[in-house]
């Protein structure tokens, strides 16, 4: 079958109607006999007809992201069987926070949200590659939250595996990644601002210039464009549309202004103010 891209506006789907046309819900496949009427040769055959009917019936990304959405609407209330229907029994799960889970795991993890928290899930954005016997998607999880009366909304990206079996589409593996936002920004005043004027140095060979302009601050780099920083907390700034990083200000005990951290993942390039006026252009 040859590979098709979907994009989808975002949809929901009701959590009391999750189980995509055709494939059987936990309850029905409890109530069928331990022992199959058919010899075990016609049984297999029926299987894959009855799988190939089902994939037949609902275009391939249409379906997943039918089986997404109910993955996504079972997860505040914690409810385990959707999951369990979905997910295969060799199902990986690797969170935002670089765990890697079981599905045994992921289903002992599953449960309602505590009292005074409340929230529901939206995917958007959805895409889809079919190859056949098995499927990867990626999507946004859209994710709000109400806890105490306080409202969080976080945005994450979700890439999936799905496999074709005669019992319908099952999720392999989904790996889950974090979209990080810019931090609110702070109110400092102009005049402060001029304490963190000055050159900086990596390096005998590596320079920036940080300068006031207007509410804020400019970095200027020979051979790079003029870096905006806004101020979040104290001596920390950031970039905007680079929240991955920060730039920590240090003081020397007199309290002037000494340097700054160049964090980025944790990891800091450490910068020496090297005269309060100066340019490295």
């Amino acid at each position: 079958m040859p590979a098709c891209v979907v994009h989808f506006r975002t949809l929901r789907i009701p959590l009391q109607t999750p189980y995509a046309r055709g494939a059987a819900s936990p309850a029905t496949l409890q109530e069928r006999p331990a022992v199959s009427p058919f010899p075990p040769l016609c049984a297999a055959c029926l299987a894959l007809a009855c799988a190939a009917t089902v994939a037949a019936s609902e275009p391939t990304a249409a379906a997943l992201q039918r089986s997404t959405q109910a993955l996504m609407d079972a997860t505040a209330p914690g409810n385990r069987a959707v999951w369990a229907h979905y997910t295969d029994p060799q199902f990986l799960y690797v969170t935002e926070d670089n765990e890697v889970k079981t599905r045994t795991q992921v289903l002992a993890d599953l449960t309602p949200l505590p009292p005074g928290s409340s929230g529901w899930i939206t995917v958007a954005e959805f895409l889809c590659r079919d190859f056949g016997r098995f499927a990867v998607t990626t999507y946004l999880i859209d994710e709000h939250e109400r806890v105490e009366g306080h409202e969080l909304h976080a945005h994450y990206r979700s890439s999936d595996t799905w496999r074709l079996t005669p019992a319908g589409w099952r999720l392999v593996a989904s790996q889950v990644f974090a979209i990080p936002q810019d931090p609110p920004r702070a109110t400092v005043p102009y005049a402060p601002l001029a304490d963190y004027e000055g050159l900086y140095r990596l390096s005998a060979a590596t320079a920036q210039t940080i300068r006031r302009e207007g509410d804020h601050l400019v970095a200027e780099r020979a051979g790079r464009p003029v870096q905006v920083l806004l101020p979040e907390s104290g001596d920390v700034f950031f970039t905007p549309g680079h929240p991955r990083s920060r730039r920590i200000f240090t003081r020397a005990s007199d309290g002037r202004v000494s340097g700054f951290a160049d964090r980025r993942e944790g990891v800091d390039l450490i910068w020496t103010r090297v005269a309060p006026e100066g340019t490295a252009r």
